[in-house]
């Protein structure tokens, strides 16, 4: 079962669905899906809710859901990183909650704590979230500060509404393991474009593992290798440079830490059937559908 894995602070993303049965564990960050058309069933770690258009679910890293749908239905998605939702919740009239509700989330699946259905906050709610999804809906936002202002607004009516019904109780332990992957891909991020202190010898050095464990422990915690995680990070960059830069495909390929130009239309193609030249022209070309960037890299 493969995770999702957020590289951006906030990821903002639409989308219709008519069928959704396999659980879609989220790991490392946090999400707030909005039904904003279609009806169903809500399943998370066991429990069974019914959902409709407004209903909004809140989703922690101990989460893994997915959804029975009755009706084809209209998700959007907010997807944002735990310093993210701390940045937005560390003042206002439900810090404290929000506070309690990190800690707890990173352990402990949220479930029926974080199913929200529709109040008397909807019609302001449901504005703020259209302003999000009509703005950034076809990109994402990172650090735009008022994407940042509209998702605080959104999170201060969400918090009124946590802090009105009780938190699942906290699970014994924690996971360690998810604390150094975490970390881990942090590290991998700031390196990216120098492969030498990505190769696994380094990474174990760097974080005091044997290279066999630190794979194994990366392996159970996201579902992929150390390699294949860095080889897609390194290629989902390389695709929003071509999309939203003006670099040449040389420039990227170095950029990138990538062995040389060759190297980066090898593996880009293998993964996205065209090579950078290509997918790039197709780019002026009517839209056609893929699949958002951020989700977990499969």
């Amino acid at each position: 079962m493969k995770c999702l894995i957020q590289h951006e602070p906030l990821v903002v993303a639409t989308f219709e669905q008519a069928n959704w049965e396999v659980p879609q564990p989220l790991r490392d960050h946090f999400a707030l899906v909005s039904i904003r058309r279609g009806s169903g069933a809500y399943l998370a770690n066991g429990q069974h809710l019914a959902y409709q258009t407004g209903t909004l679910l809140l989703l922690g890293p101990a989460d893994c859901y997915h959804f029975a749908i009755d009706q084809p239905t209209c998700f959007g998605q907010l997807r944002f990183t735990d310093d993210y939702l701390a940045s937005l919740t560390a003042t206002g009239a439900h810090a404290d909650a929000w506070q309690q509700l990190r800690a707890l989330a990173r352990h402990t699946a949220l479930g029926r704590a974080g199913y929200l259905a529709p109040g008397a906050d909807g019609p302001q709610l449901s504005a703020l979230l259209a302003i999000l999804f009509a703005e950034y809906g076809p990109r994402q936002p990172g650090h735009d500060a008022l994407a940042a202002s509209l998702l605080g607004a959104v999170l201060s009516f969400v918090g009124r509404q946590l802090a009105a019904q009780p938190l699942p109780a906290q699970r014994a332990g924690g996971s360690y393991a998810a604390s150094v992957v975490q970390r881990l891909l942090a590290y991998i991020r700031h390196n990216i474009a120098e492969p030498g202190r990505l190769r696994i010898e380094e990474l174990a050095q760097a974080f005091a593992y044997s290279p066999s464990h630190l794979s194994e422990l990366f392996r159970q915690e996201t579902g992929e290798s150390l390699r294949q995680y860095i080889v897609r990070y390194r290629l989902w960059l390389a695709e929003a440079k071509l999309k939203l830069s003006t670099l040449t495909v040389s420039q990227i390929a170095d950029e990138l830490g990538f062995v040389d130009v060759c190297h980066l239309n090898k593996l880009f193609k293998k993964r996205y059937h065209l090579t950078p030249t290509e997918y790039r022209r197709q780019l002026v070309l009517p839209p056609t559908s893929y699949p958002a960037p951020a989700y977990a890299l499969h």
